[in-house]
């Protein structure tokens, strides 16, 4: 159970990251840690 739980946060914590990565790339932001 805590393993599912766990991957499950882990995909929801993935997917976050990669739709706000993706939309400060498609505002054309500059990151911080890229520069």
């Amino acid at each position: 159970m805590n393993q599912d739980l766990g991957l499950f946060l882990l995909g929801i914590a993935v997917l976050t990251l990669y739709l706000i990565l993706s939309a400060l790339t498609e505002m054309g932001t500059k990151l911080p840690w890229k520069k």
